[in-house]
């Protein structure tokens, strides 16, 4: 009887728990294509390489030769460096991904701690938008932190930046508008020369470019 009682309470405490734990990984994967969206143009890109590369504790010339050997995007690059701060270690992710897994899966294998990554995730998307409407606000402070990280955006970009939903896009479109209207508005409707001069390189309907060359996906999205 006991032994019953102690299988069906076994039995209800999975059951509780898988949904949980399918919510939480729903809730992370939102975040980091929010992450891989909002890198979809230049602009944006530079905005989240910095912040990403902060977050991650990592330099950024460091985190465009991961993605470029590992090909994948920005929200694949910050649950890697999830799993390896769990103990997992970057070439085996590198050889999984090669082997044709999903970073998705390869976390899963290793126990990804999925409702740490969406809350981490979360946070580096509050600083992205923070740091894009600075950006808006006055340009020049991110021009010299390219320079002194030695980044070229031009570089930094690969195939898997184009595996972005329309949805995504739309809603990282309206993201970047937001801000950059809020930044408008604070400089009395005039954002400073580098700041408007990147706006309007990004401005526009969203179009989805192929990727291609060196700088494979470095202009594969105009808001």
């Amino acid at each position: 009887m006991k032994r019953r009682v102690l299988l069906w309470v076994s039995l209800l405490f999975i059951l509780a728990v898988i949904p949980a734990f399918a919510d939480d990984q729903q809730k992370a994967e939102k975040q980091l294509h929010k992450l891989t969206a909002m890198a979809s143009d230049p602009t944006g890109r530079r905005v989240v390489s910095a912040t990403v590369a902060d977050e991650l504790g990592a330099k950024r010339p460091d985190i465009v030769t991961e993605r470029r050997s590992m090909e994948v995007n920005y929200g694949d690059i910050f649950l890697a460096h999830a799993l390896v701060k769990n103990g997992v270690k970057m070439d085996d992710i590198a050889n999984d991904l090669k082997a044709g897994k999903k970073m998705a899966d390869i976390a899963n294998a290793n126990h990804a701690d999925w409702k740490a990554i969406a809350n981490d995730a979360k946070k580096a998307n509050a600083k992205i938008e923070e740091t894009l409407y600075k950006n808006f606000v006055n340009g020049k402070p991110l021009h010299e932190r390219d320079a002194a990280d030695n980044y070229d955006v031009n570089i930094d970009g690969v195939n898997a930046d184009n595996d972005i939903s329309k949805d995504d896009l739309a809603d990282a479109e309206k993201t970047y508008q937001v801000w950059k209207d809020r930044a408008t508005q604070a400089s009395g409707g005039k954002l400073d020369t580098s700041s408007e001069q990147a706006a309007a390189a990004t401005r526009g309907d969203p179009v989805r470019a192929k990727p291609g060359g060196s700088a494979a996906g470095s202009g594969s999205t105009k808001y």
